[in-house]
């Protein structure tokens, strides 16, 4: 594991402390708890969308930005990690202290939830050089390239509920939906220039 990781995902860890602790301290209610649901799942899925759509935007671009964009997509891809996984601990503490959230849910949910969570810890420990080198380049595209379209399609339905049903969210719908698009345009460029 590279120190600039090691770095990255302390910084990250101590952010999230902070964060939380500003949120929490004092007057440890559920309404606040549910603000650090609703943002650290916001910020997991801002960062998610960036790193999903990094090298299409690349490919339609090809400017300064979107060259340091890819080069910075794993940190990117951590930090993404960072917040779901607090996220995922805000939601365990909601389940503890509040509210039953995950006796409620429907079995679908939590099962589409938890495979993005497997898919997450996977990515994340496959993106360390020496672990990476330990799997064959075809089994890493592939379970990168299912763990992402994976994820996108958690956040995605998430959100568009959050944005078609409750009337919010709009900004994050609109940002998962621009990366998909960014893909599927590159896809198309990719096809047509084959053919």
């Amino acid at each position: 594991m590279s120190s600039r990781y090691i770095k990255l995902i302390l910084i990250l860890l101590a952010s999230i402390a902070a964060v939380s602790y500003l949120f929490l301290s004092g007057n440890f209610v559920e309404e606040q708890l549910r603000i650090c649901i609703a943002w650290s799942a916001k910020i997991a899925a801002f960062l998610f969308s960036v790193a999903f759509g990094a090298s299409s935007f690349q490919y339609l671009f090809k400017d300064a930005f979107s060259r340091k964009l890819v080069s910075v997509r794993a940190e990117i891809g951590l930090s993404f990690a960072s917040f779901h996984t607090a996220h995922l601990i805000f939601l365990v503490m909601l389940q503890m202290f509040f509210h039953p959230v995950f006796d409620l849910a429907k079995n679908s949910s939590l099962l589409g939830g938890g495979m993005a969570y497997v898919f997450m810890y996977a990515m994340v420990v496959t993106t360390f050089p020496n672990v990476k080198k330990s799997i064959s380049s075809k089994s890493w595209k592939l379970l990168h390239l299912m763990g992402a379209y994976w994820i996108w399609l958690i956040f995605f339905r998430s959100y568009f509920k959050n944005a078609f049903n409750k009337g919010e969210e709009y900004f994050m719908f609109a940002f998962l939906s621009a990366a998909i698009l960014l893909r599927i345009i590159r896809s198309i460029g990719t096809i047509l220039r084959k053919a």
